[in-house]
C-alpha cells in the first residue's frame, strides 16, 4: 500500500484483475451454472437414528466400528477435531429455486456464512456451496444482512440447530483425503428433535466422478450402505 490504510493504483489494478478473473467481467453477475469444482460440495450423509435409536449408543458403536475399519482398510487419520456449535438456517425460495443460507458459530469451527443450492433438482449429493469467513462480533450484522436477502425472496423459513461431534481428516491407501464427521444435531425451537448423522466428503478430488467413487469406497469399507440419507439437514429439521 502506498500509505497505511490506503490502496495504491498498482494494488487496485491487481485487485480488479482478480475480480475479473473470478467473474469473467467486473460488471457481470456470476454464472451459477458454471460453478468450478472448488465451489461445490460433494458428500454423502448417513442417518444413524432413523428410528429413534439412543444417540449415545449409536455414536459409541460407530466410533468403535470406525476405528476397527480404519485398521482393516489401511486408512490413516491425519487430523482429529471435536466440535460444538450452533447453526442458524435461512431457507429462501425464489422463482421455484431454493437457497439455504447458514450462519455458523462454535468451538473449533470458525464463524462462517454459507449458502448451498442444488445443482440437480432433488439431489443433495453434489451441491453448490459458497463459504465466507465472518467475525464473532458480527452476529447482529449477519442477521440484518440476511434479512435484506430474505426481503428479496418469495419466502423464508428460519430455524436453529445445535451440533456437536467429531471430525476426522483421513487418507485412503490411494492417497485420497476424506473428511468423515459423526455428529448430533438438535433442533432448539419446537418441534424439538435430536438425530445423529455421519457425513463423508472427499477433499482433494478434482473431478465429480472421482469424488463419488471415493465416497462409494468409504461407504463400503465403513459398512454404511443401509443408512443412506438423501435429505439435507435443512430438509430434515425445517
Amino acid at each position: 500500500m502506498s500509505e497505511k490504510g490506503k490502496i495504491g493504483l498498482s494494488e487496485a489494478s491487481a485487485l480488479l484483475d482478480l475480480v475479473i478473473g473470478a467473474q469473467g467481467s467486473a460488471d457481470e453477475i456470476f454464472d451459477l451454472s458454471k460453478l468450478p469444482r472448488k465451489m461445490m460440495e460433494i458428500e454423502r450423509k448417513y442417518w444413524l437414528t432413523p428410528n429413534g435409536e439412543n444417540t449415545d449408543l449409536v455414536i459409541t458403536d460407530f466410533i468403535t466400528r470406525f476405528g476397527e475399519r480404519l485398521k482393516h482398510c489401511g486408512i490413516t487419520v491425519e487430523r482429529f477435531t471435536p466440535f460444538v456449535g450452533v447453526d442458524q438456517y435461512y431457507i429462501m425460495e425464489r422463482g421455484g429455486d431454493e437457497f439455504i443460507f447458514r450462519y455458523r458459530v462454535g468451538a473449533n469451527r470458525s464463524p462462517q456464512l454459507t449458502v448451498k443450492f442444488q445443482l440437480n433438482k432433488g439431489s443433495n449429493m453434489v451441491r453448490g456451496e459458497l463459504n465466507l469467513s465472518v467475525k464473532y462480533e458480527d452476529p447482529e450484522k449477519i442477521g440484518a444482512f440476511l434479512a435484506v436477502i430474505a426481503a428479496l425472496a418469495d419466502s423464508c423459513k428460519i430455524f436453529t440447530v445445535q451440533q456437536s461431534g467429531n471430525i476426522w481428516i483421513t487418507k485412503s491407501p490411494a492417497g485420497n483425503l476424506v473428511e468423515v464427521v459423526v455428529y448430533r444435531t438438535a433442533r432448539i425451537s419446537p418441534p424439538e428433535r435430536l438425530e445423529v448423522f455421519v457425513e463423508v466428503e472427499p477433499l482433494n478430488s478434482d473431478k465429480i466422478d472421482r469424488a463419488v467413487a471415493t465416497i462409494d469406497e468409504y461407504e463400503k469399507e465403513l459398512q454404511l450402505g443401509g443408512l443412506l440419507c438423501e435429505k439435507s439437514i435443512a430438509e430434515i429439521f425445517r
